[in-house]
């Protein structure tokens, strides 16, 4: 069974970030059912696309001006710091608490993290993209 079900109530306007948490679903989910032989390259696999989606994601916050872009990245700094110290524990033999870190903990946080930060960011983004159409659609006339 998944630990997050994709469902368009957790889209939150924005293509690019919208696609990525479909990803983000669709990975957590095969890491919470991965047998043990599996689990360490899924994790890693997993720990990779977080870094990238954070970086897009983070770039959009700096391309638009939100202003609690600092709030954000820092928020996002300290889940792949986490993700760090679990790595270092799969590296060592030790699946268990990353196992349960993944299946109990990431779900409830990206949850959260998506309908509050991911949530404002995204339609900052938007206001903004609107608000510069205007400015150029007023420039133009």
């Amino acid at each position: 069974m998944p630990v997050v079900q994709w469902q368009d109530g957790l889209r939150v306007g924005n293509d690019i970030i919208d696609a990525d948490h479909q990803v983000t679903v669709d990975q957590l989910n095969t890491l919470v059912d991965a047998d043990a032989s599996e689990f360490p390259r899924l994790y890693a696999e997993f720990f990779h696309h977080l870094k990238e989606h954070f970086e897009r994601e983070e770039g959009l916050m700096q391309d638009s001006g939100f202003p609690a872009y600092l709030i954000h990245r820092n928020e996002h700094r300290r889940v792949l710091a986490e993700f760090e110290r679990f790595q270092a524990r799969i590296s060592g033999g030790n699946l268990a608490m990353a196992r349960a870190y993944v299946a109990e903990i990431v779900p409830n946080w990206f949850a959260t993290h998506l309908a509050t930060m991911d949530a404002a960011t995204a339609a900052y983004i938007r206001q903004a993209g609107a608000a510069a159409y205007i400015r150029q659609a007023g420039a133009a006339a």
